[in-house]
C-alpha cells in the first residue's frame, strides 16, 4: 500500500461528444494505492459543504464519477480514474469524501493521444520531437480527445453508472 498527497480532483462530466473538466478546490487529501489485484485506489478529499448534495445524490443513485487527480505536485502528470462514492463525513466546516477508484487512462494512452495531436498540427520530425517533449514536460492536464474517448468508452461500455 502507497500513500500520497493529493494535490488536486476535477471531475470529468460529458457534454456532449466532449467532457468538461471541473476544478474542485480541495482543503486538503488523500490517495492510497492499495497495490491489490484489483488495482484499488482510495481517494479522500476534504472539499467545501457546497459539493454535499451532489455528491449524495451520486452516493443514493450507486452512480460513477470520472475525475482527474493529481497527486503530490502540480507538476504531476494526471490520472484519469473512474470512482464511487464510499463515504461523506460532515466536519466542521467542510466535508470529507471517500471515493473508490480504478485508473481509468493509462499512462501509454495519454502518450499516445499527446502524439497524434502534434502529428495532426502537422509538425515535421525535428519539430515534432521537440514540441512533443515539450508537451510531456508540462502536461497538467489530459489531452481532451483522450478525456472525451475515455469519457465515450466508459459510458458505451455499460460497466458504470456515470453521473
Amino acid at each position: 500500500m502507497k500513500t500520497f498527497k493529493l494535490y488536486s480532483l476535477s471531475l470529468l462530466e460529458g457534454n456532449g461528444e466532449c467532457v468538461d473538466q471541473k476544478l474542485i478546490p480541495i482543503q486538503d487529501g488523500l490517495i492510497v494505492n492499495m497495490e491489490n489485484k484489483n488495482q484499488t485506489w482510495y481517494i479522500e478529499a476534504v472539499i467545501s459543504k457546497e459539493y454535499t448534495d451532489y455528491f449524495k445524490k451520486v452516493k443514493e443513485k450507486k452512480g460513477h464519477i470520472l475525475v482527474d487527480v493529481i497527486i503530490t505536485s502540480k507538476d504531476n502528470h494526471p490520472a484519469a480514474m473512474i470512482t464511487n462514492v464510499q463515504t461523506i463525513t460532515e466536519l466542521s466546516n467542510n466535508i470529507s469524501v471517500l471515493l473508490e477508484a480504478k485508473l481509468a487512462l493509462k499512462r501509454d494512452v495519454i502518450i499516445e493521444d499527446v502524439l497524434k495531436d502534434l502529428v495532426n498540427e502537422g509538425y515535421s520530425e525535428e519539430q515534432l520531437l521537440a514540441e512533443f517533449h515539450n508537451k510531456m514536460e508540462n502536461l497538467a492536464a489530459h489531452p481532451q480527445s483522450a478525456l472525451n474517448t475515455i469519457y465515450r468508452s466508459i459510458k458505451e461500455s455499460g460497466d458504470y453508472n456515470l453521473q
